[in-house]
């Protein structure tokens, strides 16, 4: 077992604006604030938010911009306010999708368990449906944060229709929450999975940025 991530200390965002957003969030998610069936697991796909040019550490330590951490942050104010909750997260050890899982943590009233996935690092399809194959199942809701293309593609090969019900866009960030109707998570790895939300963080009201 890995051991918990640690959040990193970084400047937080204005805390007048994610009131403000996390009112707005829980207009928008008001369809989606709904209770699922207990047997119904879910996964949530998350993709990491702008990070800058390589450094000296290499493409593994490129950080969140302030761009990133801001829409990182209303990611998260959009998790709490819509009610989205997960048992378990993997997230890739590149710190571009490690800074994003934190921040939203901060914005999260209970703080799930966490572990850092070292091959989710630039994952292909092939590596994460056998991550999704090997969750246990005891953990109902798992939220996956990582890399594109392999997320983008994998979310439509798990949802059905999936070349015209997910966007072929996967924006830094965005989320795709996918509902399954099999009784656990290790047998959605072949798909059948239903596209609950699709969500692009980068290209919110907040501000009018295009998708990076």
């Amino acid at each position: 077992m890995l051991k918990p991530l640690a959040v990193q200390k970084q400047q937080s965002p204005d805390p007048q604006k994610l009131v403000f957003l996390t009112v707005a969030f829980r207009i928008m998610a008001a369809d989606h604030n709904r209770a699922l069936p207990l047997a119904m697991p879910r996964l949530i796909l998350v993709r990491h938010a702008e990070a800058g040019a390589p450094a000296s550490g290499g493409d593994r330590e490129r950080r969140l911009t302030t761009h990133g951490r801001a829409d990182a942050a209303r990611m998260g104010a959009y998790f709490r306010a819509s009610g989205l909750v997960f048992d378990l997260a993997l997230v890739s050890p590149a710190r571009r999708a490690c800074d994003t899982l934190d921040m939203i943590l901060r914005e999260l009233p209970q703080k799930p368990a966490c572990e850092l996935e070292a091959s989710l690092y630039n994952a292909g399809v092939d590596t994460l449906q056998d991550l999704l194959s090997r969750t246990s199942a005891s953990v109902k809701t798992l939220l996956i944060v990582g890399h594109n293309p392999g997320l983008g593609e994998f979310a439509r090969l798990l949802v059905r229709g999936g070349d015209s019900a997910v966007p072929h866009l996967f924006p830094a960030p965005c989320l795709a929450v996918i509902d399954f109707s099999c009784g656990d998570l290790s047998a959605a790895a072949g798909g059948g999975g239903r596209l609950d939300r699709f969500v692009n963080f980068s290209s919110l009201p907040a501000d009018n940025r295009a998708s990076r």
